[in-house]
């Protein structure tokens, strides 16, 4: 994902903008509701007529669950924003994780490999790249919270 915030572009307010408005992604009374904000306190932040507090940030992103708000801030700063989860850990569930991660793995290496092919990479082949790139890193975190789950003292 391209960070808004380094295109020369106002910033999180643009892409604020761009996923509540232009995608319409989410509704807006919903997500000012989860928030616990007025509908029209959420569209004056999306509007850029206030500044959206780091705290509403936090209200933001748990009522959207939408990673790119996290990317905005992760990624000139050399982070990856991974979703926790709660696992149940057992042994299907650790091959299942296995499998996932060697499948998507593949995948990515071949799609990465397609992209190399004409020597370079375009924009369309970065941002598939970047989503299985994206998954393989949750199973991972999400194999790795099993596995921490089984340790035994």
């Amino acid at each position: 994902m391209v960070n808004l915030n380094n295109e020369g572009l106002i910033g999180f307010q643009s892409l604020l903008y761009y996923i509540l408005i232009i995608e319409k992604k989410y509704r807006i009374d919903n997500t000012a509701k989860e928030m616990r904000i007025s509908t029209d306190t959420l569209y004056r932040y999306v509007r850029g007529e206030r500044i959206i507090p780091p705290d509403r940030i936090i209200d933001l992103i748990n009522a959207t669950k939408e990673i790119r708000f996290l990317e905005f801030f992760c990624e000139p700063t050399g982070y990856l924003p991974i979703p926790a989860i709660e696992a149940k850990p057992s042994t299907k569930s650790i091959r299942l994780k296995e499998i996932k991660l060697s499948i998507i793995n593949g995948k990515t290496i071949e799609e990465i490999e397609e992209a190399l092919k004409d020597g370079k990479i375009d924009r369309n082949e970065y941002k598939k790249a970047h989503q299985l790139l994206t998954g393989i890193r949750q199973i991972a975190v999400e194999l790795d919270e099993i596995l921490k789950n089984e340790v035994r003292a």
